[in-house]
This record gives structure tokens, C-alpha cells and sequence, in this order.
């Protein structure tokens, strides 16, 4: 018998024995635990993540590195440290870069998030 539930906005699909039973979220929006009524069977579905039309806030620090023939980091200078506000999953890098001085050099430049806050 094939059943089809709808959990967290995302359709999954049972093939086999079910009956009736239940879900409930395990390690997050990408896994679930559903009762089939003989026991728990663990299984991984798509299911929607919440977040993604949500705003962040992230708290980044930017530094200028220096590197040797062998691309490996010889020294670095912190440039600044500054809020950005990100949105349906953008590039925290080019949300930063627009607020850099219009010179500065990618290729040099390091982006690292410290914190970062969902509402």
C-alpha cells in the first residue's frame, strides 16, 4: 500500500506496509522519524528548510593577507570589522564587498563570519 504525507510543506512518499503513524523532526529539517506502527524506521527526506526566506544578520571581521610563491598565507592586517545583513542565502562575501573601499584587492582579502543572528 503506497501513502503519501505532507510534513514541514514537503510531500513524502511510503511504499509498503504503513500504518498511520507519525513524524517528527530528528537532526534538523532534513530528517525525520516515522512511526509505522511496528517500531521507529529512521529516514532522510527533502524537507523544506524554514529559513530560507528569513534575514540574517552577520557580524564578520576583513582582513588583507599576504601570501608567498606557494599561495600559502605569510602574514595578515585586520582591515575591519562590521554587521552585514544577508538575505535568502546570498554570498556573505558580496555582501561585504559592497562595503569595502572600491580598491580593494579580492584575491587578498579574507571575509570571516564571527557571528551571525536569524529572525
Amino acid at each position: 500500500m503506497n501513502e503519501t504525507t505532507t510534513f514541514l510543506g514537503t510531500t513524502v512518499d511510503y511504499s509498503g506496509t504503513y500504518g498511520g503513524g507519525f513524524a517528527t523532526p530528528l537532526n534538523g529539517p532534513s530528517e525525520a522519524i516515522i512511526s509505522n506502527g511496528s517500531g521507529y524506521n529512521s529516514i532522510s527526506t527533502a524537507i523544506t528548510n524554514s529559513n530560507n526566506m528569513k534575514t540574517k544578520q552577520v557580524k564578520v571581521a576583513v582582513f588583507t593577507v599576504t601570501r608567498n610563491e606557494k599561495s600559502e598565507v605569510t602574514s595578515s592586517t585586520f582591515v575591519k570589522e562590521l554587521w552585514v545583513e544577508v538575505k535568502n542565502g546570498a554570498s556573505i562575501d558580496l555582501v561585504v564587498a559592497k562595503e569595502l573601499d572600491k580598491g580593494f584587492d579580492p584575491a587578498n582579502t579574507v571575509i570571516k563570519e564571527i557571528t551571525s543572528f536569524t529572525f
